[in-house]
């Protein structure tokens, strides 16, 4: 497979502003045996106009005279293409330069594998920076696809032959073709393996919402249910019925409220707390840590506002959630703080931190889990010593807005990173690593765990 032919499909509808920067994406990439099919899906914006600038031979360009949606204009594009692999690009998202050549030589060293994925950079919405880095587990299957979106379709790279055995793209699943489809790849056999690097770049839009919830929430229920039905289905995965739904809920119960669907977040708030009443247990609970992370996806929107906006949308009977509004605010200065600093942007960085320690904001167990997952991803991406040099950025920052919560959060990276270690059977990694964690942060000399392959390590090292 090594110069074997690759097809890179990007539909195409009303994306004029971000198509050209996508195309060239791909043609900048360091493997160039590639062929690019852009379908365009009967726009009436500047689509054609774009794609006139382009004269590369490798790229071929389709308009449908009519709009027939994702889906279809998808299938469009894989059926004129020619090659072994099929990569997937959403016309407003970007390729990394390295992104065909590791998802090439990644299938060629693994024939058994269908479907390869990676990781990617989240770009702040309406802008170039990056917000935050998003890595799916390296093994998923079915289960995984029931439940959530483990990757997005620009992650996505599928096998030629096993793209065609389940019949493409299913244009009468409506919104849910991204459940669809690597559902049925799954019961179809095909193995899925990623790559833990982040190898595209996907875009976020301001001020754009989502139409018809109550379609896009049905749709996901009748692939659920098709999956269930069908004869292949694991039981584990069948036993989890209704439950599959939940995560499915919670995001439409989020964008309804945002929308100011008052009347539909409602109803959807009681489906959900119904199906799962652990939703409203903790303080943040999972619902109020969703709504505060959506709240915090765009940068350019005042989370404050946004989450005074959605409390007043609430059903009377969860009225005593607004207990945990004020917390919910200061987790978000403090967490977009984070994120500013950890992704080079020192000044709004500043500005969240300053109003993170007015607010007298607290750096609790799920936002210092939630930093150490995000700083081993930095870590694998550029290095030890560049998430070092974060790491002594955020300590003082942290440190002024929470009592030694920087220290922990240093502490607790140093002992996940003991943990990755001993794991590997590199012990005098944990011996160097779990001294420095007690050392920093003396709470985890009372952690048992740490406590464990400290000693363990000692021992198989012969110390």
């Amino acid at each position: 497979m090594k110069h074997s032919l690759v097809s890179v499909i990007i539909p195409a509808y009303n994306q004029a502003e971000f198509l050209a920067a996508a195309v060239q994406s791909v043609l900048n990439q360091t493997y160039q045996n590639f062929e690019i099919i852009v379908v365009n899906d009967a726009s009436t914006d500047d689509t054609n106009a774009v794609m006139a600038q382009f004269t590369d031979p490798r790229l071929k360009y389709i308009v449908h005279e009519k709009n027939l949606r994702l889906s279809a204009t998808r299938n469009t594009g894989i059926k004129a293409s020619s090659g072994e692999v099929i990569f997937l690009l959403d016309a407003d998202d970007l390729f990394h330069p390295e992104k065909i050549q590791a998802h090439v030589e990644f299938l060629e060293k693994h024939p058994e594998i269908g479907v390869s994925y990676n990781a990617r950079f989240e770009l702040n919405h309406s802008s170039h920076t990056v917000r935050e880095m998003w890595r799916p587990p390296l093994i998923v299957g079915l289960r995984d696809f029931i439940l959530g979106f483990p990757f997005s379709p620009s992650d996505t790279v599928v096998r030629r032959e096993w793209a065609f055995k389940v019949g493409l793209f299913d244009p009468e699943v409506g919104t849910a073709e991204d459940t669809d489809f690597p559902c049925r790849l799954a019961l179809a056999g095909c193995q899925f393996a990623g790559i833990d690097q982040a190898l595209n770049y996907r875009r976020f839009h301001s001020s754009r919402g989502r139409k018809n919830l109550p379609g896009r929430i049905n749709d996901v229920k009748r692939v659920q249910e098709a999956v269930f039905a069908n004869p292949h289905c694991p039981e584990d995965v069948r036993e989890m019925g209704p439950m599959a739904i939940r995560h499915h809920l919670i995001v439409i119960v989020s964008l309804a409220l945002i929308q100011n669907e008052t009347g539909l977040a409602r109803k959807y708030i009681h489906e959900l707390v119904e199906l799962a009443p652990s939703v409203l247990d903790g303080n943040l609970c999972e619902l109020v840590e969703f709504l505060l992370s959506e709240s915090i996806a765009d940068e350019s929107v005042d989370h404050e506002e946004l989450l005074q906006k959605i409390f007043t949308q609430l059903p009377q009977e969860l009225s005593w959630l607004t207990s945990q509004y004020e917390k919910a605010v200061n987790n978000g200065y403090l967490w977009k703080g984070i994120r500013a600093i950890m992704w080079n942007r020192p000044d709004d960085g500043h500005a969240h931190f300053t109003q993170a320690k007015t607010r007298i904001a607290h750096m609790d167990d799920l936002l210092l889990k939630h930093t150490t997952y995000h700083l081993l991803g930095y870590e694998n991406e550029f290095g030890v010593d560049a998430v070092m040099d974060v790491i002594s950025k955020l300590v003082p920052y942290i440190n002024q807005v929470t009592k030694n919560g920087g220290n922990e959060l240093h502490g607790s990276y140093l002992v996940n990173r003991a943990f990755e270690n001993y794991r590997a059977g590199e012990y005098k990694g944990v011996l160097s690593k779990v001294p420095s964690a007690w050392r920093i942060a003396p709470k985890f000399l009372i952690n048992r765990g740490v406590l464990t392959i400290f000693i363990r390590s000692m021992l198989k090292a012969g110390i």
